[in-house]
């Protein structure tokens, strides 16, 4: 987030401060975690996104839907899947253009490029660049990619904007598309951290479904 927009979020929101207390923590054990990746054999995923992919929020960061889909992974199709999680807490659609992108590409093949972003770009200042820079992210993942839409929950407008061309562009692109939206609906009681914005691993348990059926692993 910007500054002034995390200062005020802090202060209005006290659970906020106290869940991106744990970022260091998070990022230090998937970049530990994605060592380890890099350095094993089985099939490859590459995780891009913001926050939410780190599992801020969660009870610990493979808690959240990236490691929870892992777990699925690697029970329902017997392989030994990695994950080299390549996202970073308050990235912008345009930060993962510029930063993650060139990142999966050095490393070469992946059986399995996923995607969220966009909640960032929803609650701050220069959201008329968000679309510039979702065509971008639309054009640079590779074909089979799944794209996640933008949850239900934050401004409904900008929202539904993001999703609208997610829905016109992803398929034409050879995308797959993960129905974040459709999975976070209301009831959200008991489904967030305290700060009332990030999903707890409960309500990452919905965004795992949403990304489980964009690539065909049925059953909860």
């Amino acid at each position: 987030m910007g500054f002034l927009t995390s200062r005020l979020v802090r202060r209005i929101r006290p659970g906020f401060a106290a869940t991106l207390e744990v970022e260091d923590d998070w990022r230090r054990y998937w970049e530990e975690s994605n060592e380890r990746a890099r350095r094993a054999e089985g099939p490859l995923w590459v995780a891009l996104g913001d926050s939410t992919a780190q599992g801020i929020g969660a009870s610990a960061p493979d808690r959240g839907y990236v490691g929870q889909l892992l777990g699925r992974l690697r029970e329902r199709e017997s392989a030994a899947w990695r994950v080299v999680n390549l996202s970073v807490t308050g990235a912008r659609l345009a930060d993962v253009v510029r930063g993650q992108l060139p990142r999966l590409e050095d490393l070469g093949g992946a059986d399995l490029v996923t995607c969220a972003a966009g909640a960032n770009d929803l609650i701050r200042f220069g959201f008329s660049r968000a679309r510039q820079a979702l065509h971008a992210l639309i054009d640079g993942l590779p074909s089979e990619a799944v794209l996640g839409t933008c949850p239900q929950g934050l401004w409904p407008k900008r929202t539904l904007e993001l999703n609208r061309i997610i829905g016109a562009e992803a398929p034409a692109a050879g995308l797959r598309i993960a129905e974040v939206w459709a999975h976070t609906g209301p009831p959200w009681s008991g489904k967030y951290a305290g700060d009332g914005f990030h999903p707890n691993e409960t309500g990452y348990a919905d965004w795992c479904a949403a990304f489980a059926a964009a690539i065909g692993l049925d059953g909860p």
